[in-house]
């Protein structure tokens, strides 16, 4: 009776870990599409080069993701619109394998430029 209550106890821990984890990509992925819809309206603007107050949200969110998910090409943080959001959408397909393992994913797209 004993080994049922810890076994239920660690299932109950792994499964609240994974929920939490879960959690935390998710809200990664909500703040690449919040930085991506500022880049994009940038971009529509003409304008070139990414403010300063967004590279460092963007290097804080390719912080995040690289922890997540160290084995991945490394990410780093651009200059230039277009280029930091290709980098953005490729940290943000890392985070959906992570979410769903099963996904099928173009290696093209994880390579870095």
């Amino acid at each position: 009776m004993l080994e049922n209550a810890l076994r239920d106890i660690q299932s109950a821990r792994l499964r609240a870990g994974a929920e939490s984890r879960a959690r935390r990509l998710n809200r990664l992925v909500r703040s690449i599409d919040e930085l991506l819809f500022a880049l994009e309206d940038l971009n529509l603007q003409g304008v070139d080069r990414v403010p300063a107050s967004l590279r460092e949200r963007a290097g804080s969110i390719l912080v995040s993701t690289q922890k997540a998910a160290p084995e991945a090409p490394e990410m780093r943080v651009r200059w230039r619109v277009v280029a930091m959001m290709d980098e953005l959408f490729r940290a943000q397909e890392v985070l959906f394998q992570l979410l769903d393992p099963s996904r099928a994913v173009d290696e093209d797209e994880l390579d870095t430029a």
